[in-house]
């Protein structure tokens, strides 16, 4: 059976397709992920950031991420509440059990802290906390998005907050509003 040329370069085309859509959809989750990064630990005082119950007696240098989406069976029920309660059809909570690997060098934008991996289970200071970022899951036209975080403060990780932040796309990635899921 001889195989003709077209089939080669139709497999091609398909390949160069899907490789720019990944592509792209990798931009725009570092987009989405500086915005969150901004929104909740980018301003200049941590009460701006609605962070006012961290101890500011001690000066922080750094915030953790750990660098993986593999949530804990608890946010996802959270989640899973979430969506349903509210109707959200347009979004999969198998999009947020994803798993996937961030890499801190690919988020810009963001000027804060300076932006660590976890790599012990150690979140004491110069780190302000540490910061878990679920995979995102976007709709179907591919302009709104939604996204889950965690946080645990600096000491024993007796504080923290888990949320879900919506954004939609015009030009960028803009958080169109942020609903607390706990706070500890």
């Amino acid at each position: 059976m001889k195989i003709r040329p077209q089939y080669f370069l139709f497999l091609f085309f398909i390949f160069l397709i899907v490789s720019c859509v990944s592509k792209s959809n990798e931009v725009a989750e570092y987009e989405i992920i500086s915005e969150v990064l901004n929104h909740s630990y980018g301003n200049e005082t941590d009460n701006e950031n609605g962070l006012n119950w961290i101890d500011t007696s001690k000066p922080y240098k750094s915030l953790l991420i750990l660098n993986h989406t593999n949530l804990i069976e608890v946010d996802l029920e959270i989640i899973n509440q979430y969506l349903t309660f509210n109707n959200i059809t347009d979004f999969s909570i198998d999009d947020f059990n994803e798993k996937r690997d961030w890499d801190v060098s690919q988020i810009k934008g963001y000027k804060r802290y300076k932006l660590e991996i976890m790599k012990n289970q150690s979140v004491e200071s110069p780190h302000i906390g540490m910061v878990q970022i679920s995979a995102i899951s976007f709709n179907k036209e591919y302009n709104k998005a939604l996204v889950y975080t965690s946080f645990f403060c600096a000491g024993n990780g007796d504080c923290g907050e888990g949320l879900i932040f919506h954004l939609t796309k015009d030009n960028n990635w803009k958080i169109e509003k942020v609903e607390i899921m706990w706070v500890s």
